[in-house]
């Protein structure tokens, strides 16, 4: 324990140990993780229940399908919170009028949005891992893999860090943290359904251009982007169901977009929106922000 609060001290950031202990002094904490246990603890019995009516069987399969449930509802509950716990850090600190009060210190802005980023996030991250041992008594009959528990908890924190980045921005764009918080859960419930709808449209369209030219139809791997990047259908690509597709390395009939694994193609594409968002957000929360661009030589 004190090798850990080593590494945290060398994180030397003032506003992640702040943020951390007035979330874990708060009384409501230990009851906020107690009901979130008790209600996944109560659908992960009553699941077991209702699956062997009464019964003491319990087939891996049906593990199986009670481990997707699992992962969809703790996916949900991350599109649900998420939002609401990053959407108001900066613009929070504004309306408290102590923004510039902050930026006044030598935290510096960099500091104090990846600060406000991960204390915002941690709750969350310590509300997934407290999951482990219901995974566990799912995992206990079999019908999953340790890859695929070891993949789905890592495309939580993906999904976090992600979701949680575009709320900073949009808490550093807006004034408001109500409109923040609207705005965001707005573009990801539209990026989840257009991606949906949008890689649907395009592989229509590129099949009636085949038939109305009298083409082969071919299949376009570059259109199972869409499918790739939509949280839903990446969480159930772990598991083989879904709009998916398969992959085989070295297969000579496929291309090299085949054989990709899904799986990093959904964590490259969220690690970017990551990356961009923050920085993003630490170039407008400056006060004297620096120019993106040099001006030219003619100009003065």
């Amino acid at each position: 324990m004190n090798g850990f609060m080593n590494l945290l001290k060398r994180l030397n950031n003032p506003v992640l140990f702040n943020e951390w202990k007035m979330r874990m002094r708060n009384g409501r904490t230990p009851w906020i993780l107690f009901a979130y246990l008790v209600v996944l603890g109560a659908v992960t019995l009553l699941y077991i229940f209702l699956e062997t009516d009464g019964g003491s069987y319990y087939s891996p399969y049906q593990t199986r399908d009670m481990f997707i449930t699992l992962s969809i509802l703790q996916l949900g509950m991350i599109f649900f919170v998420v939002p609401g716990l990053t959407a108001g850090v900066i613009s929070g600190e504004r309306e408290r009028q102590t923004l510039n009060i902050l930026l006044t210190t030598n935290i510096g802005p960099t500091r104090l949005v990846v600060g406000k980023w991960l204390a915002s996030l941690s709750f969350m991250t310590f509300l997934i891992v407290s999951t482990i041992p219901l995974y566990a008594i799912v995992f206990l009959y079999g019908g999953v893999s340790p890859v695929q528990v070891v993949k789905v908890f890592g495309f939580y924190l993906v999904t976090m860090f992600g979701i949680g980045s575009v709320g900073v921005l949009f808490s550093t764009l807006l004034r408001r943290t109500g409109i923040a918080t609207v705005l965001c859960y707005a573009v990801f419930f539209c990026y989840t359904v257009g991606t949906t709808i949008l890689g649907e449209i395009v592989r229509e369209l590129l099949y009636y251009y085949q038939r109305v030219n009298n083409l082969p139809r071919m299949r376009a791997e570059w259109l199972n982007i869409f499918n790739d990047i939509n949280p839903l259908f990446a969480l159930m690509n772990l598991f083989g169901e879904g709009p998916v597709r398969s992959v085989s390395p070295g297969a000579a009939n496929q291309s090299w977009l085949a054989q990709i694994d899904p799986y990093w193609v959904y964590n490259a594409c969220f690690g970017l929106v990551t990356v961009i968002c923050l920085l993003l957000a630490v170039y407008l929360i400056q006060p004297v922000r620096p120019s993106l661009f040099k001006r030219g030589a003619g100009e003065r």
